[in-house]
């Protein structure tokens, strides 16, 4: 077996947790935007009606991308979700004002931030101390890389990160082998000497080991372990020791 020359992690519920207070309140935020932005497309909307085309739009986006394992720039998210509250919306909106509204659709993250999860700096600095070359491979759904390099930014972990593979940046989503395989390439790791550490089995187990590299399960909160994972941990603090075993 090649020793393991780099390390990707998946960003939510692995590295960071978000509460439920904090979902609902970057929620209200997006949903104040957007009605903001229909009162200036000429298509004033109340808000249990914004609210409702916000909450379906999830659905539009699974539908049309996220169940095909891509994904749409931010941008592009920002006008499907305004078009879901009023057909058309987007293209009536000045363009500084749909600038202004994707800055507070995307932002929310930064006012209401999540928790890193324990261990999680320590473990990628000692990592990148060693050496590794540690990367993160992650889907995104409201909130894009952009904002979420800011977050990493803000914790002083992101000059750590030889690479950062968010799904709304590469336009593929776990588990594709292709936003696996880029992330490879540019990390310059064969399968072989990779390993991708994440909470879910399909998207970040299933989806590592379809590319050759070793999948590691990080089954916290009491998730039941994955019996395909090369191997399971529940508390980062000890994965570097863990790796060892692989």
């Amino acid at each position: 077996m090649k020793p393991i020359r780099a390390v990707t992690f998946d960003f939510w519920e692995t590295l960071v947790t978000d509460s439920t207070e904090n979902l609902r309140a970057q929620r209200d935020l997006r949903i104040q935007a957007l009605r903001r932005a229909l009162d200036l497309a000429g298509a004033p909307c109340a808000e249990a009606g914004v609210a409702e085309a916000h909450d379906r739009s999830a659905a539009v986006l699974r539908e049309r991308f996220w169940s095909r394992h891509r994904d749409p720039s931010y941008p592009e998210q920002v006008r499907l979700v305004l078009d879901c509250a009023a057909p058309g919306a987007a293209e009536r909106l000045p363009q500084p004002f749909f600038e202004e509204l994707v800055e507070a659709y995307i932002s929310p993250v930064l006012r209401y931030p999540p928790a890193l999860t324990a261990g999680a700096a320590e473990t990628v600095r000692a990592l990148a101390a060693r050496g590794v070359r540690v990367g993160i491979i992650s889907n995104t759904g409201r909130t894009p890389g952009v904002i979420l390099r800011r977050f990493l930014e803000s914790h002083d972990l992101l000059r750590h990160f030889a690479v950062i593979s968010y799904s709304d940046e590469v336009g593929y989503r776990k588990p594709d082998a292709e936003i696996f395989l880029q992330t490879l390439r540019l990390v310059d790791a064969a399968p072989a000497e990779a390993v991708h550490v994440g909470d879910n089995p399909l998207d970040d187990v299933t989806g590592a080991q379809g590319v050759g590299m070793r999948g590691v399960h990080y089954a916290a909160d009491g998730r039941v372990p994955a019996a395909h994972a090369d191997l399971h941990v529940t508390d980062l603090r000890v994965l570097l020791a863990s790796l060892e075993r692989l």
